[in-house]
């Protein structure tokens, strides 16, 4: 069955009369021949809900080092084999008594404490030549809730017999990214109004740097040195063979990697973590995180020798000796860049007894919960629009004037929102008429034609209660679940209501009319913004009075009073007086913490007034109350049963 709206109920006439009303039509008079007052106000409280800290999602990516390496600098470890981890010299170095890896402990630690915390999920990254074994897994869910039954605990105590080879940092971004991507598109497509209140966090933790690191140009005048890291590095001694001459069906090829080309190189590294960065603001992310660790045994890697210059480098005048501590110099200032970039902290960890220690929780897994404070109060008429001195008739709430709607030129109707049923109003055609739009004569094939064999049995539909049936909304590319789609604070039907970007978030202070007065204050007002009517706005602009009042329940109640709303004189129509004013009352809350880019938790309430002078005003007072319990979901208030029961004041 086709959703009714507001305005459709009140053209089509659907509305019950309540007892002791009539039909009877009154005849209209002149404004100015009356001395009925026609201003309304709206007065009232709405209040917000509790907060609930689990709506604020904290997704965290745990990238691990798990090269050969690591059973030196965080022994022991196994390669599965009679691998490097297995030689002599190399079990050697293992404490007396050690038997896990402190990164392993220090994992499961953390992994307890987010157990406490029933809003954090994680997803854990091994790499080193490839990425190897992901959790919880290369397909299906990116992230999963660490519970005791999940498998981590086990997965986590296998990750020191699980060491490779190399140490592909480009791979391991490139994954981390790919991971956060990826999520923030299934929750953009499916619940994209939690994106404003998730942070995403990277851990990169690493015990030395990329290996290997090829260049493409093999005939450089100068390569980068520990003393000067930001140039370009040259092929790794031991894998300049892989570098320029790789088989890709070597086993222990980098997957993806060209041989010849730069790999691991600065530049590419940086790129991942700013593109990674990026979509904190391509998507209205609340905020995504970098912090980087490193693990350097110095003292181990002396001790290991010779057999680890080829983990760790060698470098031309620099007594090998030495060559441990200029590898930490490179790592250090590596991450120290990741963690700059990511917005970060950097943490390092140089000895056996300061790696013994390495603790992870102290990096910031916060989320943003906090209060619900009010991000929108704003009234919009649903029978009336600004005009050029007053505010003019528009019965159907279409967004025409009656004298538009029902002139020769148009020809449409009156009383119907949309008068050719394409599921676009008529105002939303005659604006994009540019586009190829006609309000009547023939639907738009952009639109809803149960007839046409491009969109049989299709009915017109609001998921989400902002005005805009879900053809308006892909044709606008806004959200069809998202009552707002830029988080600005202005529903997405009132902007495009004007030709306004309702993807596009309004700038503080512009005025695109030039009248002198902020777009954001002319549509809280409901003067128009591309249009210069600063006088109208002064004279006819609505005017807010709100106090707010903190509850022990840790909600926010507003006491609001919404004055200088003008009422006119709809014309009758069958079964409906004369004079009728519907009201729609706006509100919008958000987390204290986001609420200037969050998407809002949205609520919606109505009024009914009528203006037929030279005898009819109702109600006889100045205004009408609005509870708390008069706002309900958007979505819910175009239902015609919920509309009866919720609009305050005598409805025709």
């Amino acid at each position: 069955m086709r959703r009714l709206t507001l305005q459709t109920l009140l053209v089509a006439g659907l509305l019950a009369l309540a007892p002791g009303c009539t039909d009877t039509l009154v005849e209209p008079l002149a404004q100015d021949k009356t001395n009925l007052d026609d201003r309304l106000t709206l007065q009232g409280r709405v209040c917000t809900s509790t907060p609930d800290a689990d709506g604020f999602p904290v997704k965290v990516v745990l990238v691990i080092d798990q090269s050969g390496s690591m059973c030196v600098s965080d022994p022991p470890g196994s390669q599965e084999g009679s691998g490097f981890c297995e030689r002599a010299e190399v079990k050697a170095i293992v404490p007396p008594g050690v038997t896990e890896p402190a990164r392993v402990r220090a994992l499961r630690r953390l992994v307890n404490q987010f157990r406490a915390q029933p809003n954090v999920e994680v997803s854990v990254v091994p790499f080193e030549t490839n990425i190897r074994n992901p959790w919880p897994g290369s397909t299906g869910d990116r992230f999963a809730r660490p519970t005791t039954a999940s498998g981590i605990d086990t997965y986590i105590g296998g990750l020191q017999s699980q060491l490779g080879k190399g140490t592909d940092y480009q791979g391991a971004l490139a994954e981390a990214y790919k991971i956060i991507a990826g999520d923030i598109t299934d929750v953009s497509r499916d619940d994209p109004a939690q994106l404003p209140r998730t942070r995403y966090v990277v851990v990169f933790l690493t015990d030395g740097t990329p290996y290997p690191r090829c260049s493409a140009n093999d005939d450089l005048g100068q390569y980068a040195t520990p003393d000067q890291p930001d140039l370009t590095w040259e092929d790794s001694a031991s894998a300049r063979e892989f570098c320029n001459l790789m088989d890709p069906e070597d086993p222990d090829a980098i997957t993806g990697y060209i041989a010849g080309t730069d790999r691991n190189q600065n530049y590419q590294l940086f790129s991942h973590v700013r593109r990674l960065m990026e979509l904190k603001q391509q998507y209205n992310v609340g905020d995504i995180r970098m912090h980087t660790v490193l693990l350097f045994n110095e003292e181990a890697v002396r001790a290991c020798g010779p057999i680890c210059q080829d983990l760790y480098g060698v470098y031309p005048g620099v007594d090998a000796a030495q060559y441990p501590r200029e590898a930490k110099k490179i790592s250090s200032w590596l991450l120290q860049r990741f963690a700059e970039l990511g917005g970060g902290v950097y943490q390092e960890f140089n000895n056996f007894s300061e790696i013994s220690q390495i603790g992870l929780g102290a990096l910031d897994y916060s989320s943003f919960a906090s209060r619900n404070v009010m991000k929108t109060l704003m009234v919009e008429s649903l029978t009336s629009l600004p005009g050029d001195e007053a505010r003019v008739v528009d019965s159907d709430g279409d967004g025409l004037a009656d004298s538009r709607d029902n002139n020769l030129t148009l020809g449409s109707n009156t009383f119907t929102q949309d008068s050719d049923g394409d599921c676009f109003s008529d105002g939303f055609e005659t604006l994009h008429e540019d586009q190829g739009f006609q309000a009547v004569n023939a639907k738009d094939t952009r639109g809803c034609d149960p007839a046409s064999p491009l969109t049989p049995g299709c009915a017109c539909r609001d998921t989400d209660g902002d005005g805009l049936s879900q053809y308006a909304e892909d044709y606008l590319r806004t959200h069809s679940g998202l009552v707002d789609s830029d988080g600005d604070g202005v529903p997405d039907s009132l902007e495009a209501r004007y030709g306004l970007d309702a993807r596009t978030p309004n700038a503080s202070g512009i005025d695109t009319d030039g009248d002198g007065t902020p777009d954001e204050l002319e549509l809280r007002a409901e003067s128009n913004p591309t249009r210069r009517d600063r006088a109208f706005h002064e004279r006819f602009g609505y005017q807010y009075e709100v106090t707010a009042e903190v509850q022990e329940n840790g909600s926010v109640c507003y006491d609001f009073t919404i004055s200088n709303l003008q009422l006119v004189t709809p014309p009758p129509r069958a079964g409906v007086q004369q004079g009728f004013n519907l009201f729609k009352v706006w509100f919008a809350q958000a987390p204290e913490s986001g609420v200037a880019t969050d998407y809002g938790e949205w609520r919606t309430a109505c009024a009914w007034a009528q203006y037929a002078p030279p005898s009819v005003r109702v109600p006889l007072g100045p205004g009408l109350t609005l509870e708390d319990g008069h706002f309900v979901r958007p979505d819910r208030l175009n239902e015609d049963t919920e509309y009866r029961a919720r609009c305050v004041g005598e409805r025709p």
